[in-house]
């Protein structure tokens, strides 16, 4: 299966400016660090849609609607509505969630140098440098990945170098960034410090300038809020100065943007990275980030225990022979990974099936989070459509098509009430969802 490549999915904020100076203007049509709200090409993940009462994930806040009941929705966006849904539980972002900005035009790859045109640092100013800075060609997006990801609980803070001394496109003219980050820069209230939109004249610089691009009144009020609140995040965080002391001054910043990663433990799952891990006893070793109460990794053994660790030999259980499809296992938690020994060896060429319900506690006794990856193979809904393009905004193509055939093979099992029954899996209560021939490298 292919990486889950942008867990972002559409985080865009309802703040921008769709034309204004830029304060570069060597060139009349420069290259720039792109951030406009619609369509949405915006830096994802954002911390500016969580939200401050609930500390939760919230599409609202970009203006994005996630409907409450998904089936309602039309196929090709029902997969999209659930995955946002299981987003919206979470109080910070994935750890593999790789983090991504446009740009206007194709970047020059070799002036992506990172602790130097591209800074990575956490929210307390420690720089980080287990990542991968790369650029899209396919979709004009700098990307940052974590390798193998984020901490838990962390803020990520990222930043560009524009300008004269920073990154270049790919014919060389300067980097700039765009009007909305011009605009989050300024030292002063860009809602001259009104109370309510009424308050709002053409005194005040960016109503007026919204006004002069066309906006309606109302609207113009309303962006100016918007863009006030994101400049007031960006002050409290210290973003601006967490970067310039990483080497990037404020007057060079092209894009800057930031997200905080969820707290709870989780058992990782991106490929090819963070996968099973077959040793030569024939083991299956799956690394947590994060702590586990060793009293939760409880193994399924067919009718004797239930658990929260299930192994199935999908191919026997494909051919109704259950005895085999569901063997004997012990599991235990050991040195940050768990690990499942099948009392006798797996079949070669057989696909087995890894399961871990949310019965799995971290040491405080909340449930351990769901890999994007794992959830992506558990939603109903096609990833892709008829012409093979993903459904799910932020995971690409290819991912998708190769996701999309893992779903296929695992539906029939989580529609088989019987089986899910005797199992006590299902597609709400899993954390991890992962299969892989034997015999093969997963």
């Amino acid at each position: 299966m292919g990486a889950f490549t942008k867990a972002g999915l559409a985080l865009a904020i309802a703040a921008g400016i769709a034309a204004c100076t830029p304060d570069i203007n060597t060139d009349p049509v420069p290259v720039s660090m792109e951030w406009q709200p619609l369509p949405p090409r915006v830096p994802s993940p954002s911390g500016l849609i969580i939200n401050p009462a609930t500390h939760l994930i919230d599409f609202s806040l970009a203006k994005v609607a996630v409907p409450t009941d998904c089936s309602t929705q039309i196929a090709a966006q029902q997969a999209s509505c659930r995955l946002n849904q299981w987003l919206q539980t979470l109080n910070g972002y994935p750890t593999t969630s790789p983090a991504t900005t446009p740009a206007t035009a194709p970047l020059d790859p070799a002036t992506l140098t990172l602790g130097t045109n591209v800074v990575v640092v956490t929210g307390a100013g420690a720089p980080v440098s287990n990542v991968q800075v790369g650029f899209d060609a396919g979709t004009d997006m700098l990307t940052v990945a974590p390798v193998p990801a984020w901490e838990l609980s962390t803020t990520i803070w990222l930043a560009v170098r524009g300008y004269q001394n920073g990154v270049l496109a790919a014919d060389g003219r300067p980097v700039v960034g765009s009007p909305t980050m011009s605009l989050l820069k300024q030292e002063t209230p860009l809602d001259c410090g009104a109370t309510s939109p009424e308050q709002l004249d053409r005194s005040c610089p960016a109503y007026d300038l919204l006004l002069s691009q066309g906006y309606p009144p109302a609207l113009a009020a309303a962006t100016v809020a918007q863009l006030e609140q994101a400049r007031q995040y960006y002050l409290l965080s210290g973003a601006f100065d967490l970067v310039a002391a990483a080497g990037i001054p404020k007057s060079e910043v092209a894009v800057l943007w930031g997200f905080p990663t969820h707290t709870n433990s989780v058992a990782e799952l991106s490929p090819p990275l963070l996968v099973p891990q077959v040793t030569a006893a024939g083991q299956l070793a799956v690394a947590v980030h994060g702590p586990v109460d060793p009293a939760t990794v409880v193994p399924f053994i067919v009718r004797q225990q239930a658990g929260t660790i299930v192994l199935m030999d999908l191919t026997a259980v494909g051919q109704g022979d259950l005895v085999n499809g569901l063997p004997p296992i012990t599991a235990q938690l050991s040195g940050g990974n768990i690990v499942i020994t099948p009392a006798a060896p797996l079949p070669a060429g057989h696909t087995i099936g890894l399961f871990f319900t949310n019965g799995l506690k971290d040491l405080t006794g909340s449930p351990l989070v769901a890999s994007p990856v794992s959830v992506l193979l558990t939603l109903q809904g096609a990833l892709v459509d008829a012409a093979g393009h993903s459904t799910v905004s932020g995971v690409a193509d290819a991912d998708a098509a190769a996701l999309e055939v893992g779903r296929q093979q695992l539906a029939p099992l989580f529609d088989n009430t019987a089986l899910t029954g005797l199992t006590g899996i299902n597609r709400g209560n899993l954390v991890y969802c992962f299969a892989f021939p034997v015999g093969v490298t997963p």
